[in-house]
């Protein structure tokens, strides 16, 4: 059994680039793995990065591939996970778009009583059903109008798409993916009053599909706040960083 001082950053951003390599292999820009790091060439959807550092170490060796991917001329965007908040990329013409925390949640913390908030939880199993979810999903952020979740990861045993329903209306969700001796808990959505009572069902939902292990994930601002108080530990910060051509 896991203690809380087992759960570690590598291991968060190892489970968090498993699951971003999905979503690229999805779009049919798929990644390769290094010691160091992950990355892809490819042109990926709004919001994923196209490189993720794995390791604190080998920073030498994770700027030496940013830079070869920027003289093959990236897709835009193009963004840099720093999951140690270890760079500095300014002088590359990035941006730090936001700061982050990873979070963990040891396998053996008990769940908060469950409340009453009359929501079925589901996985999405059916392309139709991914749609909606994902349209439920954007209702309060600026996501553009390209398909972020392709059908491809319903096909993954990895992962679970999970719905929350009130009636027949998707009105919560989250995605889980298992790797990295772990369960990723992200794109947790719900409504703006029972986020916090989202943020325990979610939780114990991921518990439930992976017993004895962590749930691992990060946030930022609100959210943050909101997974500390249903029980996770801040393990650590990250950076995202954002290419605007612009070298300093």
């Amino acid at each position: 059994m896991a203690r809380e001082s087992d759960i570690s950053i590598a291991q968060a951003a190892r489970n968090n680039a498993d699951w971003c390599d999905a979503v690229a292999r999805s779009h049919g820009a798929g990644g390769r793995f290094l010691p160091e790091l992950w990355f892809s060439d490819g042109k990926l959807p709004l919001f994923y990065p196209n490189l993720i550092t794995l390791t604190a170490e080998g920073q030498a060796a994770q700027r030496e591939r940013v830079a070869a991917l920027l003289e093959n001329g990236p897709p835009l965007p193009w963004a840099v996970k720093d999951s140690f908040a270890a760079l500095d990329l300014t002088a590359q013409g990035f941006d730090c778009l936001f700061e982050a925390s990873w979070i963990g949640l040891p396998p053996d913390e008990v769940s908060p009583p469950a409340e009453d908030l009359s929501i079925r939880w589901h996985r999405v199993e059916r392309p139709d059903d991914l749609v909606a979810w994902e349209t439920a999903w954007r209702r309060d952020l600026s996501a553009g109008s390209a398909a972020i979740f392709q059908p491809a990861l319903l096909q993954d045993s990895t992962i679970a798409i999970l719905a929350g329903r009130l009636g027949e209306e998707i009105v919560a969700g989250a995605v889980l993916n298992l790797s990295a001796g772990a369960i990723g808990l992200s794109n947790l959505f719900g409504p703006e009053t029972a986020r916090a009572s989202v943020w325990n069902e979610c939780r114990r939902e991921a518990q439930a599909r992976a017993p004895g292990l962590p749930v691992v994930g990060y946030e930022r601002d609100e959210d943050l706040a909101l997974a500390l108080e249903a029980g996770f530990r801040a393990l650590g910060p990250l950076r995202v960083w954002l290419w605007t051509g612009s070298a300093g």
